[in-house]
């Protein structure tokens, strides 16, 4: 395979993983005009309001997992093949496409760390807050 070509799809992957996690990050904190304090919003009047309330916040929290979970599995897929790639071209020619490829595999394999360091964490939120949703229910 030509190294033109490989470098495309290599730049293609980077530039849409880019892409992605600007779409899907998370919008900074609320900025009022009032300092930054966030709005008040009152508590639910009916429990029906507050079960509605909670399945979206549960829908919201599953979709948010999910995705994070499918940007740890392309970071990790995308790590394999650009290692895959380098050692190839390591051994073989050109040597300074390999490196810039193991290069491209470890910054892809910090991203991947970091990806599942928020995956884990969401998971202990959910966890924690399941925990605390039953304990309320028991009273």
């Amino acid at each position: 395979m030509p190294w033109a070509l490989l470098l495309r799809a290599v730049a293609r992957i980077a530039a849409a993983l880019f892409v992605w996690r600007l779409a899907t990050s998370r919008r900074g904190a609320y900025r009022g005009g009032d300092g930054g304090t966030a709005p008040r919003t009152p508590a639910p009047a009916r429990p029906s309001r507050l079960r509605s309330r909670t399945t979206v916040a549960a829908l919201r929290e599953g979709a948010v997992l999910s995705w994070r979970l499918a940007s740890l599995v392309a970071f990790l897929v995308a790590a394999t093949v650009l290692i895959t790639a380098g050692a190839t071209l390591s051994v073989l020619t050109p040597r300074w496409l390999g490196g810039v490829l193991l290069g491209l595999a470890v910054a892809s394999l910090v991203a991947a760390f970091l990806e599942a360091r928020v995956v884990f964490a969401l998971l202990a939120i959910r966890r924690r807050r399941r925990r605390n949703e039953q304990l309320i229910r028991n009273l």
